[in-house]
């Protein structure tokens, strides 16, 4: 049991640099998340969207897990 929390806290911490260098970069090129949204076409209310439906989605696979 105690390898996998190890796994589990290598993954979270991969998260983290990758989003301590995603915003670095983002920093360096002047970049903004709405620049980046224009440039895949996308609106806020779409990803929220997507968010809602992601979420929903983790909800339903861990009731059913849970059961």
């Amino acid at each position: 049991m105690k390898n996998i929390s190890k796994n589990k806290q290598g993954g979270f911490l991969q998260i983290i640099i990758l989003l301590i260098i995603v915003l670095l970069l983002m920093n360096y090129f002047h970049l903004t998340v709405s620049d980046i949204l224009n440039y895949f076409n996308l609106t806020w209310a779409e990803i929220i969207n997507w968010l809602k439906g992601a979420f929903d989605w983790f909800k339903s696979l861990f009731q059913s897990v849970v059961r």
